[in-house]
């Protein structure tokens, strides 16, 4: 580092530290599609944005899950800057092109702090950061991508070896990795990712106040459970429809609603017609806001096959519904199994649906549980708690 650039970042501390501006924070993520990763994001920037001088930058892909374009622009007091050749899958003309853009911005903006989320963006930005010295560099990967569950597209045989020693680089350029929870922490150091002492656990948070009023489309039937996410295999969402088919003969008006889109629509659609509960079963496509959806629920089911930590969950809990999920990652975590919900061994449908019957039969554990998942949402999962911990990462 030249000795001007080093006199530059002594200035930028020092005027950090005496209160005569305010630290800028740069924010870099692939896509603003309606997932997981991107709504922590907004909500961090969301709550942070009267505090520090914010960037955020993103690719502009999108995708079957939605866009939180909009979303994004309308918080206010914050930047956004449009990097084209930041894409999802390995393009490696894209990738430099990107790399250098990002470089020459953080060499010019000084920023106090670079947080990349995802892997792609974490790998690209946390590199183009540590090559131009920014102090402190915070990489969220939202979940590891090496297990056999995960289904991530190209991470399979020879790339998942290149994805590895990419992902240790990019622990390596960062100050913190933020894990999602215990056990995805200790998956990422005993895979030989990073050290413990480079983790932070924060776990996802979301508002405690939210908003099921709007109106949506009438649902017929009798108990109604859902199933919010994005439709693909690591989801699992085909074994909750055998388990609506086990259930069937017993429970004829029963109603499962299916709240997302994705690259397995037309193949659940086909399931659905295979088991002949097609009456039963509610594809409501991408919506907006789930919550009102989640209203109507009587049960809400994650049967995943992967899950880092499963973001859906506390948006159940927090409207006190009892849940059921697959007994995977980090979702133990979440649901204490028995007191806020029930967990099942994934791809097991006479499993969910045992589980399924035994909520429906007892809607006095169901409320229970309900309660108990609130409790537990107030005290761990509140989008409160998680900004705290980040501006702890982040030196306040």
């Amino acid at each position: 580092m030249s000795l001007v650039r080093q006199v530059n970042k002594f200035l930028n501390y020092m005027l950090t530290n005496s209160g005569n501006r305010r630290r800028k924070i740069v924010y870099v993520i692939t896509r603003l599609i309606r997932g997981g990763a991107q709504k922590v994001c907004f909500d961090i920037i969301a709550s942070l944005k009267d505090k520090y001088d914010i960037t955020l930058i993103s690719g502009t892909e999108t995708g079957v899950e939605g866009s939180l374009w909009v979303e994004f622009k309308s918080i206010s007091n914050i930047n956004i800057r449009q990097l084209a050749q930041l894409v999802r899958g390995i393009a490696p003309f894209k990738d430099t092109i990107a790399l250098i853009r990002l470089y020459w911005f953080f060499r010019s903006y000084n920023p106090d702090v670079v947080h990349c989320h995802t892997s792609k963006a974490g790998f690209l930005g946390c590199l183009a950061a540590k090559l131009t010295g920014v102090p402190n560099i915070i990489w969220s990967p939202h979940g590891h991508i090496f297990s056999a569950d995960a289904q991530i597209p190209q991470v399979t045989g020879l790339s998942m070896s290149i994805f590895y020693w990419f992902w240790k680089l990019t622990c390596w350029c960062s100050n913190t990795v933020i894990a999602l929870t215990e056990s995805d922490k200790k998956d990422q150091v005993m895979l030989g990712l990073a050290p413990d002492k480079k983790f932070r656990v924060v776990y996802n948070g979301l508002d405690a106040l939210v908003n099921g009023a709007d109106k949506i489309p009438e649902i017929k039937g009798q108990p109604i459970l859902g199933v919010i996410g994005r439709l693909s295999p690591e989801k699992g969402q085909e074994y909750l429809l055998k388990a609506i088919s086990i259930l069937k003969p017993q429970y004829p008006q029963i109603n499962l609603l299916v709240v997302g889109d994705g690259g397995q629509r037309k193949y659940l659609h086909s399931v659905s017609e295979q088991l002949q509960i097609t009456s039963l079963v509610t594809f409501t496509g991408l919506v907006e806001n789930i919550h009102p959806f989640v209203s109507k629920m009587d049960i809400v089911v994650l049967p995943s096959l992967y899950e880092s930590f499963g973001l859906v969950l506390l948006e159940a809990m927090a409207m006190k519904k009892p849940v059921i999920a697959s007994n995977v990652n980090g979702i133990p975590e979440i649901v204490e199994n028995g007191k806020s919900g029930i967990l099942v061994a994934p791809r097991d449908a006479q499993a969910l649906a045992v589980a399924i019957q035994k909520l429906i039969d007892n809607p006095v554990l169901a409320n229970t549980m309900g309660q108990n998942g609130f409790d537990r949402f107030i005290k761990l999962f509140t989008r409160e708690q998680m900004i705290v911990k980040i501006k702890t990462i982040y030196g306040h």
